[in-house]
């Protein structure tokens, strides 16, 4: 009789602190897994070893973190076993069978809590995010706790009988209706009975019952500043909680809220045949709750974000490891139902068929800010790397697989890598592209050159920093490290890597670069030192390496600036604009093997003519 345990564990894993070592490993054994097909007992003697405090004798995985959690919660688990135990043993005698296979022992040790509350679903959810540390009130189920079982039928006529058969692999016609029936019904009526004459959907419908909502979660609604629709398996997580008694007045009557849809990247079982516009028709049907409830959609909803998988076909290309454009939701502009000015639409995804968390809190951050007066601090979550490149075959797949080594797990951030090629002439667009996890740009139009492809990458930027590498392999990728940091723990908005820092001695190395081309040798080694002069004198900041190709920015900062440079100016055009908004320049140091000009060098000095151009452009015009 009791709703299933799954996503409250689910949520409490993520919602629960995990700084201290005792609650990592608390974390670790409550999603543990049993194996597939475990004997009944073998999962017994698991049971009956962590009651007994046997914690050497368990799996391998788990043996060790269980002396790390704290004594309490290590008592209180045990306790949640025991009841749990002593209840099965009760229900076998009774005829009535536990499948432990694959079952997390969060699960049971919810069920146990479960039955020391008296078996109301609501008070245990508040006991256990009290053993998880977790605040009450964090986490709420939507109803009273009402056992009803779920039922679907389809369009094709076909019923699915229980949510294992709604999420598992069937035929591709839509799900028309969804039910929540009533226990006697479906345990007398419907379970393990034979279907029929008239088939199933009279005593679907006879049994078919509304549940009633959890005052603490009308309450909740009615104090949100934003209330989200989360992506998952529509017809059996979400769409079932919209049909509940209350949830779309509560949700209505709140007009302050932002209302946010995210539909899914990925099609499930559910979903084979559903686009974008079908998953938010659905969401405003449940809500109604088949016409017993008179709500318009701009009550509701105010905003949907949808997948848009940017650069497939065309000039722009995407490189994604067996991507197939049939896993995807779609979005088709011309039948949404709803005004295309409330659709967010752009490439949400981070793993694959995943949401970028941080991503989808960005724009929601955006909407909020736009309404209240209080500045809302950023949460730093994807390091976007640029990686300008022209004609570098030689080079960029070593590059981008030494990128792709990076790991930014450790601060709480994933990365993405995009590519902008200029217009190569070799094959480094086809070289990039087979560089599984990377993004692939090619500059459209008559726009070309480093500050070109440095702009479109920045466009396409999805994460919160941006960091521009290039992709000829005279800067280590480690580097990016040094950058970042200081972009994440210091809060500074521009940190530049200096090549200047490690170098011992200037003459030589240029030497080394231009061979005996004396004026290539001289306006490299005085043009770099005229570019700080000029900064210094034009801007009163002296910049070391203002040419230098490995920088990181906050990447709102770095939009808000407007660049319009093509080439190497788009270097002097962002320290002149950041030196003119007052925001400090950081310089770190970073490693640099030079190459020659047979290798592939392409600065010119009318690049560098460019380049001094802008600082004065851009201190005495706009």
């Amino acid at each position: 009789g009791m709703l299933g345990p799954s996503d409250v564990r689910k949520n409490l894993s993520r919602l629960m602190p995990v700084v201290e070592r005792g609650q990592k490993a608390l974390k670790l054994v409550s999603d543990f897994r049993l194996p597939v097909g475990i004997p009944r007992a073998d999962a017994l003697a698991i049971v009956d070893r962590i009651i007994a405090g046997e914690f050497h004798l368990l799996p391998e995985k788990i043996a060790a973190a269980f002396p790390k959690i704290a004594h309490w919660q290590l008592r209180t688990l045990a306790g949640y076993l025991e009841t749990f135990r002593n209840y099965f043993y009760r229900q076998e005698e009774l005829g009535r069978a536990f499948n432990f296979t694959d079952c997390a022992l969060g699960n049971l040790f919810f069920a146990g809590c479960y039955l020391e509350q008296d078996l109301d679903f609501n008070r245990t959810i508040d006991a256990f995010s009290a053993f998880h540390e977790v605040e009450q009130g964090i986490l709420l189920n939507v109803t009273q706790g009402e056992n009803l079982f779920l039922v679907a039928e389809k369009e094709n006529g076909h019923v699915l009988l229980n949510e294992a058969d709604i999420v598992a692999a069937q035929d591709t016609a839509k799900i028309r209706e969804l039910f929540l029936v009533d226990e006697a019904t479906y345990l007398h009526k419907i379970e393990n009975q034979a279907e029929p004459e008239s088939g199933w959907l009279a005593l679907v419908r006879e049994g078919d019952r509304v549940p009633q909502m959890n005052q603490a979660a009308v309450e909740a609604l009615a104090a949100a500043d934003v209330i989200v629709y989360g992506p998952g398996t529509q017809h059996s997580s979400l769409f079932p909680s919209y049909m509940t008694a209350g949830v779309s007045e509560a949700i209505a009557a709140n007009t302050r809220a932002d209302k946010v849809f995210i539909g899914n990247i990925f099609r499930d079982f559910d979903i084979q045949e559903d686009d974008a516009s079908d998953l938010a028709r659905k969401l405003l049907d449940t809500m109604t709750r088949k016409g017993q409830a008179h709500v318009e959609w701009t009550d509701v909803v105010s905003h949907f974000f949808v997948q848009g998988n940017d650069g497939q076909g065309g000039a722009d290309q995407l490189s994604r490891a067996n991507m197939s454009n049939t896993k995807y939701v779609p979005f088709d502009r011309s039948r949404f139902a709803f005004p295309l000015e409330t659709v967010k639409v752009r490439d949400w995804e981070s793993q694959e068929g995943r949401h970028s968390g941080g991503y989808v809190v960005d724009e929601l951050r955006q909407i909020v800010q736009s309404r209240i007066d209080i500045e809302l601090a950023q949460v730093h979550h994807m390091v976007s790397i640029v990686v300008p490149v022209l004609n570098e075959d030689a080079t960029i797949a070593e590059v981008l697989k030494s990128l792709l080594t990076l790991d930014f797990q450790k601060q709480g951030m994933t990365k993405e890598i995009i590519v902008v090629d200029g217009g190569s002439t070799d094959r480094t667009f086809e070289q990039a592209r087979s560089v599984p996890g990377v993004r692939v740009y090619t500059l459209e139009g008559a726009a070309r050159g480093r500050g070109a492809a440095m702009r479109k990458g920045l466009d396409k930027s999805r994460g919160n920093l941006v960091v521009f590498f290039p992709g000829d392999n005279e800067y280590r990728p480690e580097d990016v490290y040094n950058v970042v940091t200081p972009l994440l723990n210091s809060r500074f908005k521009a940190v530049l890597g200096t090549r200047a820092v490690k170098c011992t001695n200037l003459t030589e190395r240029l030497h080394q670069v231009y061979d005996d081309n004396r004026k290539l040798y001289l306006t490299s080694k005085y043009g770099g030192i005229l570019l700080s002069i000029a900064t210094l004198l034009l801007y009163n900041r002296y910049v070391s390496d203002v040419l230098s190709s490995v920088k990181g920015y906050d990447a709102h900062m770095l939009k808000s600036l407007a660049l319009e440079s093509d080439g190497l100016d788009f270097e002097t055009e962002v320290v002149a604009k950041l030196s003119k908004r007052r925001e400090y320049l950081l310089e770190t140091p970073v490693d640099y093997k030079p190459r020659t000009r047979l290798q592939g060098k392409k600065i010119r000095p009318a690049d560098g003519l460019r380049a001094l151009y802008a600082l004065l452009k851009y201190r005495f015009g706009k």
